[in-house]
């Protein structure tokens, strides 16, 4: 009987050990946190390292600005553009935000029509539609089938951030 106690110990022992080397690797975590965020969609939002990912599209926020876990939207409705849904993260630096949103849809295409207060534009390679209002600038451009839509504080801010 001992000798049976003894060796499930061993082997609970053993299973933990191989767990745990698992999730030292870089690239397997067990937790999860509120800066890797999912739905049922298979969509997700990470932050990690001033890098964001959001429906696969990555950004980079600069430096100094903090994750508004609060204002964070993963699959919401779009109330834009109906059977739509958008994902967004928000982040700001003293009275400084940057918003970063993806709206996409798995079952419908839609043709974007830009806002008529917008000027065509690239910017970090990424052609698109630039809008400057009341401090805030707005650069919305298609990607992957997928529309993304970027407010900051100027546009070299929304230049740093496309990657």
């Amino acid at each position: 009987m001992n000798k049976k106690i003894f060796m499930v110990g061993v082997l609970l022992l053993a299973v933990c050990i191989t767990i745990s080397a698992v999730s030292a690797d870089e690239g397997f975590n067990f937790s999860f946190s509120s800066s890797d965020s999912s739905n049922s969609d298979g969509d997700s939002i990470k932050f990690d390292n001033g890098k964001l990912v959001i429906q696969g599209i990555e950004f980079a926020i600069p430096d100094g600005y903090k994750e508004v876990d609060n204002e964070k939207v993963l699959g919401g409705n779009e109330s834009s553009l109906p059977g739509f849904k958008v994902s967004s993260d928000t982040f700001s630096k003293g009275n400084d935000k940057i918003i970063v949103k993806v709206i996409y849809s798995s079952t419908k295409e839609s043709n974007y029509t830009p806002d008529n207060n917008t000027t065509e534009k690239t910017i970090s390679n990424q052609t698109g539609w630039f809008a400057q209002d009341n401090g805030v600038a707005t650069f919305t451009y298609i990607k992957d089938k997928k529309i993304v839509k970027i407010l900051a504080p100027d546009e070299n801010t929304i230049a740093s951030i496309i990657k």
